[in-house]
């Protein structure tokens, strides 16, 4: 039993050791300033708002509409539709 109590010891000092982000380089990175995203707010008919939820998330299928719809936007050439 004493070996036990040691081993505990042990696994609770790693776990004041162990931090996940704290390492160099770590963590996702930063998108260019043209591609990060910017809340906007928009008034739908309810009919087409509840058509929209049936279809998944509401802000990612809205910008899957303008970015595939041809001739409405002019992409930048590192813009990952869905990304």
């Amino acid at each position: 039993m004493k070996n036990v109590h040691g081993i505990q010891k042990y696994w609770a000092n790693l776990k004041v050791k162990m931090r996940g982000g704290s390492r160099k380089g770590a963590g996702r990175k930063k998108r260019p300033e043209h591609l990060r995203r910017i809340p906007v707010t928009i008034r739908l008919p309810k009919w087409m708002v509840s058509q929209i939820k049936m279809k998944g998330e509401t802000g990612y299928l809205i910008e899957l509409e303008l970015a595939t719809k041809k001739g409405f936007l002019d992409l930048p050439d590192d813009y990952l539709v869905g990304s």
